[in-house]
């Protein structure tokens, strides 16, 4: 008995053995199948779906077109049959994607965009539908804004290949080709009322000097330019300078913009424009996209029958601070090489009046001769210094600065050199603009003259003031 039983085990034992040894043979030697199906991971979606959200930047001067079409994978079985897919523009997304992802974006205006057919077809043994054109119509939309466009599969032929969920739309991003940095030297004159002289065009507005100026002619008021950029510009307020030394600055002044030189809008009034030599920034009630731009002077502070403008610029994003105050009656001399007497002190140099002078000492054999130096305490801490605007002496002449260096401190120990001019113009009849190649902020400026246009052992300056 016990025999018969360990037979039969032995004959089942057997078997299996076979079995699992055929298994693993078949398992080894047999080729996979030529079409493996993933039905799971099949689904259709549309293109560029998965890149979410997809930026488009349009130029303003025309239509911008892309194409779009829809694929399915998963399978290397396109033998489907024919899929077709409605696809639509859906503006109801925007909020719902505003919402999710903290933007604010705006939905393009009825009839901004357009699709040149609505049905998609994947013919059968292939896996990509054909094309559809997606137009955007620029000139039917504020590029101001930033757009949000989704489009969707709103419906695809029934079968065992689903619509995917999360690639069913594409997100698009649509911006204008607009600047937000003046670019000045692109800039160029469309028009002006007048010039009064060559050397005083209108070109001197966006020079970077605040010593040039446009002057206008003598005929009377009111008095305008108008620029080409040259290109598209976010504008969401003007920077302007004053002529420096003159009476008749603009009080009453228009701004308006155009797309095309011809038609003109009304972005700002500012009835009374401060009386200022310091940089004033203006901003509009609301931004705009321009290509060109017109500054009409209605009235000056004088009542003269002429004006003019020393800077004027644009500007965009991160709103310019301006000058800054830098009270020079407060400022106080704490030391220096030498001055003449009183009456031709250091602190003559920051009084605000050009025609006095410091005058270093000319007979003090200890004293006179280069290099002259002076230091002035601003009282505070102080923004870095952009630039320094010059008078020379005004009524004698010969012995102006020529080689000078300008340093900060914040503890009158420690200097750091903002800006080294190796020959200063000796024109005393104009303000000289030197900016700082190292600005940097302080309490303390020092100001060493190493050598003068002339021989002798003295040397003077008319005015100094920080921007």
């Amino acid at each position: 008995m016990k025999n018969k039983i360990a037979l039969t085990l032995s004959a089942i034992m057997g078997i299996c053995i076979f079995n699992l040894a055929m298994f693993v043979f078949n398992s080894c030697s047999d080729p996979y199948p030529q079409v493996i199906e993933l039905e799971k991971f099949m689904y259709i979606s549309l293109s560029g779906a998965a890149d979410n959200p997809i930026t488009k930047t349009v130029d303003l001067d025309k239509n911008a077109t892309f194409p779009l079409s829809i694929s399915y994978g998963g399978t290397t079985n396109y033998n489907q049959g024919e899929i077709i897919a409605q696809v639509a523009v859906d503006n109801s997304l925007v909020s719902a994607y505003n919402t999710e992802h903290n933007t604010s974006y705006l939905a393009l205006p009825a009839g901004a965009v357009t699709l040149d057919k609505t049905t998609l077809t994947i013919t059968d043994g292939t896996r990509v539908s054909d094309q559809l054109n997606v137009t955007i119509k620029t000139q039917m939309a504020n590029f101001v804004n930033e757009y949000l466009l989704p489009v969707t599969i709103q419906s695809a032929t029934e079968g065992k290949i689903p619509v995917s969920e999360e690639f069913k739309t594409v997100y698009y991003i649509i911006k204008g080709n607009v600047e937000t940095l003046p670019l000045e030297e692109k800039w160029e004159v469309l028009d002006a009322s007048s010039v009064w002289q060559p050397i005083f065009p209108v070109e001197s507005v966006w020079d970077g000097e605040r010593n040039s100026y446009w002057h206008t002619d003598l005929s009377g008021m009111p008095q305008w330019f108008a620029v080409n950029m040259n290109g598209y510009k976010l504008i969401e307020g003007f920077t302007w300078v004053n002529r420096q030394d003159g009476p008749a600055v603009p009080k009453h002044v228009l701004f308006e913009t155009s797309m095309d030189g011809k038609e003109w809008t009304e972005v700002l009034d500012v009835p009374e424009l401060p009386n200022s030599t310091l940089l004033q920034v203006l901003e509009l009630p609301e931004k705009v996209i321009a290509r060109y731009f017109k500054v009409t002077i209605q009235s000056n502070w004088a009542n003269a029958p002429y004006t003019y403008v020393s800077e004027v610029s644009t500007w965009a994003g991160e709103r310019p601070t301006g000058d800054y105050d830098w009270e020079k009656n407060t400022w106080k001399v704490i030391d220096y090489r030498s001055q003449w007497n009183a009456d031709w002190a250091v602190s003559l140099i920051f009084d605000g009046n050009k025609n006095t002078t410091w005058h270093s000492d000319p007979f003090n054999a200890a004293l006179n001769g280069m290099p002259q130096w002076f230091i002035v305490d601003m009282q505070k801490n102080r923004p870095a210094i952009k630039g320094f605007l010059i008078w020379q002496r005004q009524d004698d002449h010969g012995m102006e600065p020529k080689h000078v260096i300008f340093s900060v401190s914040a503890d009158n120990e420690t200097w750091t050199q903002v800006l080294e001019v190796k020959e200063m113009s000796n024109d005393y009849t104009k303000e000289l603009d030197y900016k700082t190649t190292n600005p940097t902020p302080g309490r303390y400026l020092k100001v060493e003259i190493k050598a003068t246009w002339g021989s002798n052992p003295w040397t003077y300056f008319g005015e100094i003031t920080t921007y």
